[in-house]
């Protein structure tokens, strides 16, 4: 095989593992977001649940100082009834008490049910931190497998781009030039010969290049998408394909 063709089938291999490692390590940063937002959601549940607690206690320490004005109240009325003058004086005084006592049950019911609504939400709370606590922990996990993998990760890109750069030194200038070309509009500067056919493309090649470049020992393009073209002999014990025959007749040749 020619040395150019060989070097530049071991240059798109290193470009393409360059690639993968680049969008790799690319990728993350993002994944290590995605982690952390999560986490946010939960330390939001966390912080909610904490408020409605705290929300829930104040409420309840308004609804005690309420009875306790009521009780004061009570105590009030009490004292005065002990020296009206008439009856009526008397059944006014305990009609207030009466609607006093009335206020603190209603407000005794709002109290038990607020105590009932915090001990669902401590439940919660408690919950919401154990499942806070041990996705912390994974994500602290998955953060250092992150970092260790962006190091392996960069190491290799590291020894990648050394043998890159030593691979297109010994690259003809012209040659490397149509490779970068091709590889930044394709994606893919070289393609195997196959089957009479570009394996890129799928394009028919003309008969007696395609027995040119079972040789390998020419610098050929494949007319219709500009890729270099190179042939790789079968494997042990598969089926030697026949050269291309010459002819006159029509065919789909690559244009």
């Amino acid at each position: 095989m020619l040395p150019d063709i060989q070097r530049l089938i071991e240059l798109q291999q290193i470009d393409r593992e360059i690639q993968r490692l680049q969008d790799e390590v690319a990728a993350l940063p993002r994944r290590v977001a995605e982690i952390e937002s999560k986490l946010a959601d939960t330390k939001a549940q966390v912080e909610k649940a904490k408020a409605t607690i705290k929300a829930d206690e104040s409420n309840r320490r308004k609804l005690e100082i309420d009875i306790q004005a009521l009780q004061q109240k009570i105590t009030k009325y009490r004292d005065q009834s002990l020296d009206v003058k008439t009856n009526d004086q008397y059944k006014a005084l305990m009609h207030e008490v009466n609607f006093a006592e009335q206020d603190i049950r209603i407000i005794e019911d709002k109290i038990l049910e607020g105590m009932l609504d915090v001990e669902e939400n401590e439940k919660r709370l408690k919950a919401a931190e154990a499942e806070l606590k041990a996705e912390t922990a994974e994500i602290e996990k998955e953060k250092a497998a992150a970092r260790l993998r962006t190091a392996e990760d960069e190491a290799q890109l590291a020894e990648h781009n050394a043998k890159r750069n030593q691979l297109r030194s010994a690259v003809a200038a012209d040659l490397l030039r149509h490779y970068d070309r091709v590889l930044k509009l394709r994606r893919t500067a070289l393609a195997e010969a196959r089957d009479h056919k570009c394996s890129a493309c799928q394009v028919m090649l003309r008969p007696q290049m395609y027995n040119d470049v079972r040789t390998n020992e020419q610098i050929l393009i494949c007319d219709s998408c500009q890729r270099i073209l190179y042939y790789l002999p079968p494997a042990e014990g598969e089926a030697t394909p026949a050269p291309a025959a010459e002819n006159h007749a029509q065919a789909p040749v690559a244009q």
